[in-house]
C-alpha cells in the first residue's frame, strides 16, 4: 500500500480477525473491529470529498449512488485481494480452514481496519495517498464495469424519487430457436417509453433496457409527455395504480432501491 508504520502494533491489530480472539473478548476489543469502524468513516470522508470535487454537475442522489458502489464490500474486497491482504490476516482455526482469508466480507473489513490504523499512525493525508492508486483513481473503471452496476435499481430509485412509481417492463418480442431465444424488452416510466433492451433472457434484457432508460431519463421530458391531465393528478393516479399492483405484467422485480445500486 506504500505506507510504512511508525507503530507496527497498529498494523498487527488491524489484521486480527475476531475469530482468532475467542470468547474471552465478547466486546471484540482485541480484534480489528474498532479499527474497521474508524477506517470506514475515514474512507467515506475521503471518497465523498473526492466525488464532490470531481463531479460538480451530479446531484446528491447520484453522488450517493457512486459512493455506495466505491465503498461497497464487493469493491473493497476486490482491492484487498489485489494486494493479497488475506494472506496476512490472523484468523481462527475454523475460519482459516473454511477459506476466510479469501472471503470478500472479511477482507473488505480488514482493508477498512488497515485504513483506520494508517489514519491513527500517519493522519488523513497518509490514508488519502494509500487509497489514491488502489481506489480513487479507479473510480471510472469501477463505474464502467457492467458487473458493478444494477441499472434496474438505479432507474427504480430515480423513478420513485420523482413520483413516477415503479418502472414497467414489457416483453416486446422474442426471436430465435427455443435453445437460443432472444428477448426484446421495453421500459416505460409513467407511461413514457424510455428504452429497449435485448438479451438471452428477460432479466438481462430488462437490465439493458434500464441502462438505456437511465441515459435518456429526464423528469421534465417525462412530464411533458403526459398529456390531457394535470401532472400532479397523473402522478397521483400512477402511484395509486402501483400501490394496487394493477397491470404490472412483466414489470421489474421489486428491487430494493439501495441493493446493489449503483
Amino acid at each position: 500500500m506504500g505506507y510504512r508504520f511508525k507503530d507496527a502494533s497498529l498494523l498487527a491489530h488491524a489484521l486480527i480477525h475476531k475469530s482468532a480472539i475467542g470468547s474471552n473478548d465478547p466486546k471484540g476489543l482485541l480484534s480489528n473491529e474498532r479499527l474497521e469502524f474508524l477506517g470506514d468513516a475515514v474512507l467515506n470522508c475521503i471518497v465523498t470529498e473526492h466525488l464532490f470535487h470531481t463531479y460538480p454537475t451530479q446531484d446528491e442522489g447520484r453522488l450517493s449512488q457512486i459512493k455506495s458502489l466505491i465503498v461497497s464490500r464487493k469493491i473493497l474486497g476486490e482491492v484487498a485481494m489485489a494486494i493479497n491482504l488475506g494472506s496476512f490476516l490472523t484468523l481462527g482455526v475454523s475460519e482459516k480452514k473454511s477459506g476466510g482469508h479469501k472471503r470478500k466480507s472479511i477482507m473488505s473489513n480488514a482493508f477498512e481496519a488497515v485504513l483506520g490504523a494508517i489514519y491513527l499512525d500517519g493522519g488523513l493525508e497518509s490514508v488519502r495517498r494509500c487509497i489514491e492508486p488502489l481506489l480513487v483513481k479507479r473510480i471510472e473503471e469501477f463505474l464502467g464495469d457492467e458487473r458493478h452496476v444494477n441499472y434496474k435499481s438505479v432507474i427504480l430509485e430515480m423513478s420513485q424519487r420523482d413520483g413516477f412509481g415503479i418502472p414497467r417492463y414489457t416483453v416486446l418480442s422474442t426471436s430465435g430457436p427455443e435453445h437460443a431465444k432472444r428477448f426484446t424488452v421495453g421500459i416505460d416510466i409513467a407511461g413514457v417509453r424510455l428504452g429497449e433492451g435485448q438479451g438471452t433472457n428477460k432479466k438481462l434484457a430488462q437490465q439493458l433496457a434500464a441502462k438505456h432508460a437511465l441515459a435518456a431519463y429526464n423528469r421534465e421530458f417525462i412530464l411533458s409527455k403526459i398529456k390531457g391531465e394535470d401532472s400532479d393528478e397523473v402522478l397521483s393516479d400512477r402511484r395509486a395504480d402501483d400501490d394496487r399492483g394493477d397491470g404490472t405484467g412483466d414489470s421489474a422485480e421489486k428491487d430494493s432501491p439501495g441493493a446493489g445500486a449503483l
